[in-house]
């Protein structure tokens, strides 16, 4: 996955799907990829729904990362 596929998950290439399937798509990612979409929305937060937010705190938590 890359930098571009994370962005596309959640601006275009899934843009019908509902915030609750792009998180199960997210639980997908590798750890970096995650981390690479944390570091996009810590940029630009106000481009991310709280709840797709919440869902890359949640995968990073799963993936044994907690983040403060």
């Amino acid at each position: 996955m890359t930098y571009g596929c994370a962005f596309n998950l959640f601006f275009k290439s899934y843009a019908k799907k509902t915030n609750q399937e792009k998180i199960e798509i997210l639980k997908q990612y590798s750890t970096g990829d995650v981390l690479t979409l944390l570091r996009n929305i810590e940029e630009s937060p106000i481009e991310f729904d709280r709840e797709i937010i919440q869902g890359v705190y949640g995968c990073l938590f799963d993936k044994g990362i907690m983040c403060m």
